[in-house]
This record gives structure tokens, C-alpha cells and sequence, in this order.
């Protein structure tokens, strides 16, 4: 009896370990959304380098930092609509959970919608922004008022989403997904090549292309003053949202809210500048026997530089943008967050 009793606690603890186990590999896993467009039609100007960024980045994510390629999603072009980035997003924030993380990479055209047509009146800051037209005649491009950052998916003019923005996606929407993950303990990463407003006085050298577009231009109108915009059924003040959990939501991208990101070439491939820069930037090899230590501080402070410098060169200015205030900025790069 006593012999069968010292079998029977070695079997409850081997299978304890194994269920402990078993709960561990559950964690940590990896998913990521890469969306690239350059294929813009109907008088939103096409892009190049888009396509090769969300390409890239996926293949860095899958063979340099243990991505899975079923736990990622490539849309690029006529896929790249309101509805498949959503849904995505959407799928991710379902399957994510305590120790996981999901990374997002946009690039594409960035645009900026009134916020006193959105349905959360949340934005703050006041923008006002003209351009010279044909004609080199100043014209308004944005009226003095509040406006949310939106991207811009490829079918972004359409009406079926139904909402006032038509098929732009807001900031108000990626927020209230980011914060849905993050509040079930992964952690969230947000990549976006793209401006969301940009020095549009400024001139860009030949041969460059900025990854902004007017809302008018967006919308098929002439100007700004000729957008007729519907209020939504209900509105709301301020953000409702939950925050993203502290410490679980990191963003960094191209560029100031005033200046452009570049889509250029780079040894005859087109890319973005920023996404360019950030990929020359990371660890040249990753596995087991070489793990990451690389912090996304470390590498956004030589990225910024990187695309600062070039930026200049091509006399522009471009100044990526990192925001840390929800999370680590000491994590290494696309690690999973540690589960106490």
C-alpha cells in the first residue's frame, strides 16, 4: 500500500507539472496584422513602397522573433479594405490573451477627420493647416478645429461602413480595440508609416511622395469648405473607452502630426523611410543560442536618427514619434510580456 501510495503522489505531481506546463506554452503567442497599400484609385494618389513595408515586416516578425505564419495576416492593396482590417483586428483581439502579443504595421496614406463628427468628441488640440494650390494661392487644406487621426484603407471613399467618415478607420476605433487586448493582459504594439496631417507648405523633393491626403482629396471634393459631412446618430463627450492597461500598449510612428513620412527608394526598392529605417535597425541575427536584448527605446532612439538624418538630406524633415506612456519602453522588441 505504501509502495502504491509514493506511485500515486509521483503521478499527482507529474501531472500537476504537466498541466503547469501545458498552461505555460499556452502563453506567449505572437500574432500580427501587416497592411500595405499603394494600389490607391479614384483621385487618391498611389503610393510605392507600402506593399514592400507590410511584406517586409512580416517576414523580419516570422524569421527573426518566432512569429508563427498562421498566427499573421498580410493584406495588401485591393485587400486592404475598412472591413478586412477590422476584422482582423477583431479576430486577434478574440484569440489574444494574458502573456501574448499582438503587433499591428500600417502603411499607407494617413488622413485627419473633424472630431465633432465622430461619435467620442475626445481630441484636445487645435489644428489649423493651409497649402498652396495649382495656382500657388494659399488655400485652407484644414479649418481651425479638433480632428482625429485616421488611416486610410483602400476602399477609404466608399459609404458602407456607414458611418460620417465613410471607410476611413479613426483613432477612436483602433483605441477601443487596442484597449480590449491590452485589458486582457497581451501586449500591444502599433506601427503606422503613414502622416496624419503634414507640413502640406512644405515642398517635397522630386522623386518623394508623402503618405498624406486632404480629407477633401479622400472624398472626392474640391476643397474643404465643399466636404458635406453628416453628424452620426448619437455622439458622446469625451473618450468612453477604458484606457489600455499600463504597462501593455507601446505606438510608434513616421513622423510628427506636422510633418510628412516619405515613401522613397531605397538601392532601387520602394519603401518608406521610417519602415526602411527600422528594419536596417534591428538585430542582424535572432534564435535560441541569440536572443534579443535590443529594448524598443534602444531601437527607436537609433531609428529616429537614422530617419532624421536622411530626412535632411533630402531636404525634409521627418522625426519618428515613440509613445511609452502605457508601456515599457525597456521590453526587448516584440517579446511577450512577462506574467507574474
Amino acid at each position: 500500500m505504501k509502495t502504491y501510495s509514493l506511485i500515486g503522489k509521483a503521478l499527482v505531481v507529474a501531472f500537476i507539472s504537466l498541466m503547469a506546463v501545458s498552461a505555460a506554452s499556452a502563453k506567449g503567442k505572437k500574432f500580427g496584422l501587416f497592411v500595405g497599400i499603394n494600389a490607391y484609385q479614384g483621385g487618391i494618389n498611389p503610393l510605392k513602397g507600402c506593399v514592400n513595408d507590410a511584406t517586409k515586416m512580416q517576414e523580419a516578425m516570422i524569421s527573426k522573433f518566432g512569429f508563427k505564419a498562421a498566427d499573421t495576416t498580410l493584406l495588401t492593396d485591393a485587400g486592404a479594405t475598412r472591413e478586412a482590417i477590422l476584422a482582423n483586428l477583431k479576430k486577434y483581439q478574440a484569440l489574444a490573451g494574458v502573456g501574448d502579443l499582438l503587433v499591428f504595421h500600417y502603411s499607407g496614406h494617413g488622413t485627419l477627420f473633424p472630431d465633432e463628427y465622430s461619435e467620442e468628441q475626445d481630441e484636445t488640440k487645435m489644428i489649423y493647416m493651409e497649402a498652396p494650390d495649382d495656382a500657388g494661392n494659399m488655400e485652407v487644406i484644414y479649418e481651425r478645429g479638433t480632428y482625429d487621426s485616421a488611416i486610410v484603407p483602400v476602399d477609404a471613399r466608399s459609404r458602407t461602413s456607414g458611418k460620417p467618415w465613410r471607410n476611413l478607420i479613426l483613432d477612436d476605433e483602433l483605441y477601443a480595440i487596442f484597449s480590449a487586448v491590452t485589458r486582457k493582459g497581451a501586449q500591444v504594439v502599433l506601427i503606422s508609416d503613414s502622416c496624419h496631417s503634414g507640413s502640406i507648405d512644405r515642398p517635397i523633393p522630386a522623386g518623394y511622395e508623402a503618405r498624406t491626403q486632404s480629407l477633401a482629396k479622400v472624398f472626392g471634393a474640391r476643397k474643404f469648405s465643399e466636404l458635406q459631412i453628416e453628424k452620426p446618430a448619437k455622439t458622446k463627450a469625451g473618450r468612453t473607452t477604458l484606457p489600455p492597461a499600463k504597462g501593455l500598449y507601446l505606438s510608434v510612428t513616421g513622423s510628427k502630426d506636422d510633418e510628412f513620412s516619405l515613401d522613397a527608394s531605397f538601392n532601387g526598392v520602394p519603401m518608406g523611410l521610417f519602415t526602411s529605417m527600422l528594419l536596417a535597425n534591428m538585430p542582424k541575427t535572432v534564435g535560441p543560442r541569440t536572443p534579443v536584448r535590443m529594448t524598443y527605446q534602444q531601437l527607436m532612439m537609433a531609428v529616429s536618427t537614422a530617419v532624421a538624418t536622411q530626412a535632411q538630406k533630402w531636404e525634409s524633415n521627418q522625426n519618428p514619434q515613440f509613445n511609452s506612456d502605457l508601456g515599457n519602453p525597456r521590453m526587448p522588441i516584440f517579446s511577450v510580456p512577462v506574467v507574474r
